[in-house]
C-alpha cells in the first residue's frame, strides 16, 4: 500500500481532502510515465498496487498536488 500524508483528514481511514489531486509516476525501462491528475485517490492507489508488483514498471511513486488558496 502507498504511504501518504493523511494528517489533514478528520478520520484515519477516510479519503484525502477533495482539494488534493493525485497521479502515478512510474518507469518502464528508461522512460518515465505519468497518469493524469485525479481527485480519486483510490483509483491511483489501485494502479500503484498493480504497477508496484507487476513485472514491467519500477520506481512507482504516488505524487500529490494541493490547491493553495
Amino acid at each position: 500500500m502507498a504511504q501518504t500524508d493523511r494528517s489533514q483528514t478528520t478520520a484515519p481511514d477516510s479519503a484525502p481532502a477533495q482539494d488534493d489531486e493525485w497521479r502515478l509516476r512510474y518507469h518502464v525501462g528508461d522512460l518515465v510515465h505519468y497518469t493524469e491528475w485525479t481527485a480519486e485517490f483510490a483509483a491511483v492507489e489501485n494502479l500503484y498496487a498493480q504497477y508496484r508488483y507487476g513485472e514491467y514498471g519500477h520506481d512507482v511513486v504516488i505524487e500529490r498536488r494541493t490547491e493553495v488558496e
